[in-house]
Formats: structure tokens, C-alpha cells, sequence
């Protein structure tokens, strides 16, 4: 191998490729309409939550968990595969620019991250920042600069091959990340945030340069690191649609097959049990119907008491909706399922029961969290409405969804 920077290219314009068709699904996704809606209501009160905290609110510290925390967590996405710890290691020392364009690709990225949160929390540093910590765009370079720093240590910390070791510097980078956080956000002397740039400095050219040095690069937890990356992606797309890489994912859960016959009575088809087995055990079917239930009850509890409160149930039943369409395509790269001597109406069947009583089951919960929060007239209105959009949504919706 004479260029390792081909090789980069050639697997990030293949990643990308991959990663584009998951965002275009996305893109047209009606999932995605409810994101927006939620942003819109979301910001809204947002600025109403501004107005309530006073003035004695304590913004400083709020910044520095977050930023502290986006700082240390630092991966590299070197985009190596399992077969690189063979084909690639005799030609490890001639992947430098690979490496190295890694490092800009993950600081460009994650300096996108750390922007996004920094528009977010514009409001909150204007109100009670930016009287001592000065400009916002002065913030947001020094912290790019720390964040370059971060990531070119955290990758120099991968050739640990202890795990201890590995969590000991990422201690001490979280260490060095809120010292410096707080000095920047709290309107420290600018003299005191370039000495923690002065450490960072110091401790690159005299520790990590002599690390990379003295120890080789482990490829197998390289390996492992980007995969966690990748599916971490793979488990986002799977939110809006079938995700192949996905589907061999199985856990056994055997202390919730107490539910199974909560969600279904019916052993008149194959797909009612195939159906519901997949749900609670395969890939993050479960985990997020969970998720978007109990985020839906945190929104609800936060909202004022209004008909606003039974939109937002609506639009986390879409959400769930829209996940669940997403159990049709489950079995159709498996053979052997083709081979039961069943009918698609068999399978529509089993689909349409499994989310309808999901839905039902949600809106019960949600119903819950409104009749201990909101007035009986909107908690009636929110039951009359999910019990509708429950049928609707699993008799038509979802197969509408497949469809696409």
C-alpha cells in the first residue's frame, strides 16, 4: 500500500453513500414532521422557561456539564473493519495520513455537535453569561481548539491495551475539560484559560507524542470503537426503517415473555408470534417504543394543562407508528419463513393487531400521566383521540407506512 489517504477516501465516500439513502428515507419520513412540530412547541416554551427561572439560576454550571461532557467524549471514527487487524497491520506504518485525516474528520464533525449546542443554549448564554464570558464566537473557537486537543489524546489513549489505563486518562481529560470550562463560562481572565491551553500543549508534546511512540495501535479495539460508532448510526436509521445490519440482534428477555399474551391471543397465523417475539427481542424494536413512551410522559408532566398536551400524545403515537411499520420487513431476508404455508393478509393481520394494542397500551399510560396533571376534559379528549388514532394508525396508517 503506497497511499493510506486512498484507502480513507474510498471508505468514507462508501460510508457516506450508505449513510445518505438512511437520511433521504429519513428526510421523507412522517416521523420526521413530527420532529419539526415538536421543535416549533418546543421552542416556544422554551422561551417561556427562560422567563420563570430566576435570576439567582446557577447557568455557569449548566454549561460546564454539558460542554465538559462533549469535550472528553472524543471518539476518532477511523472507519477501520474486522478484516483490517489482517490485511492492514503490515502496512501500519505507512497509515499516518490515514489516521491523521481521521483526527480532522472527527474534529470537523464533532465541532458541528458542539456548535448545535451552542445555538440551543444562545438564549441561556445571553441572559446570564455573556456579561462576563464575552463574545459567544470566542467561546465557540476556544472550544473548538479543545475539542482538537481532546480528540488527537483520546485517539493516542487507544493504544492502551488495558481498559484501566484507558478510563484513567479519560478521568483525567474530564478533569482538565471542566477546569477549563469553568474558566471560559464563568469570565475567568483570559490569561488563566490559555495557561489550561499551555497544559493541554505540554501534555501532548511531552506524553502522548512519546505514547505514540512507544506503544503500537491496537486494532482490535479500534475495531470495536467503530462499530460501536457505526451501529450507534444503524440504531437511529432503524427508528425510520428496516435496517439489515440490524437484524440478527437478539436478546433473550426471557423475564418479559409474561407479556407475550397481553399482546396477542390470536394463534390462528405464525406472523402474531413471530411478530411479537421480534418486538421484544430483536434489535431496539422494544427499547424505543419504551423510550418515546416515557419521553412523551416527561412532556406532558411539563406542559402547561391544555389541548396542546393531547397533540403531543398524538404525535409520539405517530412516532410509534412509524417504528413499528418498520417490523414487516423483519423476516424477508430469512428463507425459512417463506416456506409457512400462509397468506400477506395473515401477515397484515398480525401486524395491525400487535400495534394496535401497543397504541392502546400507550395511551393508557399516557392517559395516566394526564388525568394526574391535566383536567379530566382534556385527559377525556386525550382518551376518546388515542383510542381513534390507535385504530386508524394500526388498521391503515402503518400499512401505509410499509408501503413507502
Amino acid at each position: 500500500m503506497n497511499d493510506g489517504m486512498t484507502l480513507w477516501k474510498e471508505r468514507v465516500n462508501a460510508y457516506w453513500n450508505m449513510a445518505i439513502r438512511y437520511l433521504r428515507l429519513i428526510g421523507n419520513s412522517g416521523f420526521l414532521f413530527t420532529v419539526y412540530v415538536l421543535i416549533i412547541i418546543g421552542s416556544y416554551y422554551y422561551s417561556v422557561f427562560l422567563d420563570w427561572l430566576p435570576q439567582s439560576f446557577p447557568a455557569v454550571w449548566v454549561f460546564v456539564a454539558v460542554f465538559a461532557h462533549l469535550l472528553t467524549r472524543s471518539g476518532v471514527r477511523t472507519f477501520v473493519k474486522p478484516a483490517d487487524v489482517v490485511f492492514l497491520l503490515p502496512y501500519e506504518s505507512k497509515l499516518g495520513a490515514y489516521f491523521q485525516a481521521s483526527k480532522w474528520y472527527s474534529i470537523g464533525l464533532q465541532s458541528g455537535i458542539i456548535l448545535l449546542a451552542l445555538v440551543v443554549l444562545s438564549p441561556l448564554f445571553s441572559e446570564y453569561l455573556a456579561a462576563e464570558a464575552g463574545s459567544l464566537l470566542l467561546v465557540f473557537v476556544l472550544l473548538i481548539a479543545a475539542k482538537g486537543w481532546n480528540i488527537i489524546a483520546s485517539f493516542e489513549e487507544q493504544r492502551f491495551q488495558s481498559e484501566s489505563d484507558r478510563r484513567s486518562h479519560f478521568l483525567l481529560r474530564g478533569i482538565i475539560n471542566l477546569v477549563f470550562t469553568y474558566l471560559l463560562f464563568s469570565g475567568a481572565s483570559l490569561l488563566f484559560v490559555l495557561a489550561i491551553f499551555v497544559i493541554m500543549a505540554g501534555l501532548y508534546v511531552m506524553y502522548y507524542q512519546k505514547l505514540a511512540k512507544k506503544l503500537s495501535i491496537k486494532w482490535d479495539h479500534l475495531i470495536e470503537v467503530e462499530q460501536e460508532m457505526l451501529f450507534f448510526f444503524y440504531r437511529i436509521a432503524n427508528a425510520f426503517t428496516d435496517v439489515p445490519q440490524l437484524r440478527n440482534k437478539v436478546r433473550p428477555r426471557t423475564y418479559l415473555k409474561g407479556f407475550m399474551p397481553i399482546l396477542i391471543d390470536s394463534k390462528k397465523s405464525v406472523y402474531h408470534y413471530l411478530f411479537v417475539k421480534s418486538f421484544i427481542r430483536a434489535n431496539d424494536y422494544l427499547g424505543i417504543y419504551v423510550r418515546l413512551v416515557l419521553i412523551a410522559a416527561v412532556i406532558l408532566l411539563a406542559l402547561p394543562t391544555g389541548w396542546l398536551q393531547v397533540v403531543v400524545l398524538l404525535l409520539f403515537m405517530h412516532m410509534v407508528t412509524t417504528q413499528l411499520s418498520t417490523l414487516w420487513y423483519h423476516y424477508d431476508t430469512n428463507m425459512w419463513v417463506d416456506l409457512y404455508p400462509v397468506e400477506d393478509t395473515e401477515k397484515t393481520g398480525a401486524l395491525t393487531q400487535l400495534s394496535f394494542r401497543l397504541l392502546l397500551i400507550m395511551t393508557s399510560v399516557l392517559l395516566g400521566v394526564l388525568l394526574a396533571s391535566s383536567s379530566l376534559l382534556v385527559a377525556g379528549g386525550a382518551l376518546i383521540l388515542g383510542g381513534v388514532y390507535s385504530y386508524v394508525g394500526s388498521h391503515r396508517l402503518i400499512h401505509k407506512r410499509r408501503k413507502q
